[in-house]
Parts: C-alpha cells; structure tokens; sequence
C-alpha cells in the first residue's frame, strides 16, 4: 500500500510540475493519467457546441485520450443509488497515456483556439488529474 501511495504521489508531482506546454514523449509516456472533468451548465446550447467540436476535431484521440467514465443526463439518465443527480451537472473521466499527453492535448493549438472558445460563458468547470488507478482495462 505504501508504495501504491509513494508512486501515486510521484505521478501527481510530475503532473503539477510538468510545463503546461509539455511535449508528449514516447518514452516517458507510461504512466497513466486521469483527467476529471466537473461542470455545472448553465447554456447547454454553447456546451453541446464545445462537445462537438472536440468529436469533430477527433482531439482527444489525437493525443492518446479516451472518455472512460460519464455522468450527463444529455446522454442518459443515470440509475441512482442515492441522491437525485441534477439537470445542470456533468462528470467526465478522460484516460491519457501520461501527464504529458493531457498536457499537450491542453495546449494544443486545435483545443486552445477552436474548441475552448466555444465553452467559454457556458458554465463552471473543474478540471484535474489524477494518478490512474490500476485495473483491466
């Protein structure tokens, strides 16, 4: 357990000192990353927008991303075990090779000037990563 902890904070460490224009490596590109996306949206009209542009762009896959965990009611209704889940809310998990893949996914010029934009004004969003957690994949 311990040395789950000690590798889980050494792969956060990289992510929060890893230049946000980082370059993806292939060689140092082994340690998986989780990006959490948390949003409340207030105009859905501009968020389904943003949505688009990124499967139109094929951004995410470009940079070695996946979704691998959602929670919208714009694709679903969830099955809730507890509480009710709102209207406004949105959870993505998107897995990434490394650190440095979501970094340069995030600075990457196809995000930065034709899908950004189009979220800004739509609602709150929090976005993180995290050490992946091991498992099948």
């Amino acid at each position: 357990m311990k040395l789950f902890f000690l590798h889980g904070l050494a792969v956060l460490l990289s992510v929060v000192f890893t230049p946000a224009n980082a370059q993806q490596s292939d060689e140092s590109c082994d340690v998986p990353v989780d990006m959490v996306i948390l949003s409340i949206v207030h105009d859905v009209e501009r968020y389904e927008a943003y949505r688009s542009s990124l499967d139109e762009l094929g951004t995410l896959e470009s940079f070695g991303g996946r979704v691998i965990a959602l929670g919208t009611r714009l694709v679903a209704d969830p099955v809730m075990l507890e509480g009710d889940w709102p209207d406004d809310r949105h959870a993505f998990v998107i897995r990434w090779p490394c650190a440095a893949a979501a970094h340069a996914f995030w600075a990457s010029e196809s995000y930065q000037k034709d899908s950004l934009p189009l979220r800004v004004g739509a609602g709150q969003f929090n976005v993180a990563l995290f050490p992946a957690m091991p498992g099948p994949e």
